[in-house]
């Protein structure tokens, strides 16, 4: 349903993409669509810059806000996929619900609500724009959605001291270790 209106329009999936944990749907009925204004996207957030979390959480008919700032732009990985891919981490609570919430900054979108830290305190977590761009990009030139590219490698960081002495890994440099490289 839309804000403010007690009707609940059905809802139908266009596309998923397990891998960005998005699903992107459509509401056939014109009634859904009369009087709304599309968002538009913005960037991707900088450290210590306001977001503002839009959603409806379980329990609740009334639509939900929570703001937060951003502590983390990061590559990470996704919980529904495994998948490694671009995350911004903020100190707001994502409560069951609120995922599939536009994240904004101002009027823009800087991304939609995804996950949170369950044995953590308001951590949260959203899906930047250049991730949601991918998506949009991939089905409008493909007319489907492709998935993500994989660069055919397994690595892993070189952060554990004793993996790094091993490798005589110089202890200023940093890097990663090949540990599969795919036919």
């Amino acid at each position: 349903r839309k804000h403010g209106d007690a009707t609940k329009y059905p809802a139908r999936i266009l596309v998923v993409a397990h891998e960005c944990d998005l699903c992107l749907l459509t509401v056939d009925d014109p009634k859904f669509w009369a009087g709304l204004t599309p968002l538009e996207f913005g960037g991707v957030p900088n450290l210590q810059d306001s977001v503002t979390v839009v959603g409806y959480p379980t329990g609740g008919d009334n639509i939900s806000v929570t703001k937060g700032v951003v502590s983390r732009v990061v590559v990470s990985t996704y919980s529904h996929s495994g998948e490694n891919l671009l995350t911004v981490q903020i100190d707001a609570a994502i409560n069951s619900g609120n995922s599939g919430g536009p994240a904004m900054q101002g009027e823009k979108v800087v991304g939609v609500a995804f996950e949170t830290l369950t044995q953590a305190q308001n951590i949260g977590y959203i899906i930047p724009v250049p991730v949601i761009h991918h998506l949009l990009n991939d089905i409008d030139m493909n007319k489907k959605y492709t998935a993500f590219p994989h660069i055919g490698i397994t690595w892993q960081k070189l952060e554990n001291e004793s993996l790094r002495n091993f490798y005589k890994v110089p202890e200023n440099d940093h890097g990663i270790l090949l540990t599969q490289i795919e036919p």
